[in-house]
């Protein structure tokens, strides 16, 4: 179930940054990473909790490296 809800978070947030190109943005929105790392924080819990230790430990990576990208953009602004 918190796969589904993580990959469904992911995908809204895929959807939204899309939505914002299209529009001619050529910026990584902040949303969109805040719902990326929503979702693959569910993945990572999810993976734990499943004992896909390798999986969740990869996602956990993303995770980080999201959150840096939300601090840099706030920091921009």
């Amino acid at each position: 179930m918190l796969t589904t809800i993580g990959l469904t978070l992911i995908a809204i947030g895929w959807i939204l940054q899309f939505s914002s190109v299209l529009q001619g943005s050529r910026e990584i929105k902040r949303f969109f990473v805040v719902f990326y790392a929503v979702g693959v924080f569910l993945l990572v819990i999810d993976g734990y909790m499943n004992k896909l230790t390798t999986m969740a430990s990869l996602n956990l990576i993303t995770l980080l490296l999201s959150g840096f990208v939300v601090f840099k953009l706030k920091k921009g602004e």
